[in-house]
């Protein structure tokens, strides 16, 4: 069930920011679609005994490019999916320094962020969408003089 309910949550959010979002909306969506075939093909069995390295290794690049995002979108969305992703990467340092750590605390310190992070995607493409109709094109980056849809 959780599984569907994720699956849901990542095509709708991931596919309406790629049909209405504009260059942020785009780039996270194409970021999360990424990181997540990448978690499927290198998933280790054995769910959550020791730390997930491969996973691990996609969240970090995840955060860098969040934070990047974050600092240069002209918007306020990605400050708060930046958050959530710092988040992730910590819950699994936090297995790193405790391997005695519950399975389940782990993956829910590694795992449930993402949740959150699509709705405020989708949160985030609905306003900007909602502002494109009502004021016409903006500025995707904080310097850019050019607007854009």
């Amino acid at each position: 069930m959780i599984f569907f309910l994720f699956a849901f949550l990542w095509l709708g959010s991931c596919g309406y920011a790629l049909w209405r979002g504009g260059q942020p909306e785009r780039f996270v969506a194409i970021m999360f679609v990424v990181a997540v075939l990448l978690n499927w093909v290198i998933y280790i069995p054995n769910p959550w005994r020791g730390v997930q390295w491969g996973i691990l290794g996609v969240d970090t690049v995840m955060l860098i490019l969040m934070l990047a995002i974050a600092f240069r979108a002209n918007r306020y969305w990605p400050m708060g999916m930046a958050a959530m992703q710092l988040l992730e990467v910590v819950g699994h340092l936090i297995k790193l320094t405790d391997p005695a750590m519950l399975h389940v605390v782990y993956w829910v310190s590694a795992v449930v962020w993402g949740y959150p992070m699509l709705l405020l995607l989708w949160l985030g493409t609905i306003r900007h969408h909602n502002r494109v109709k009502k004021f016409g094109p903006e500025r995707p980056w904080s310097g850019s003089s050019t607007p854009s849809v």
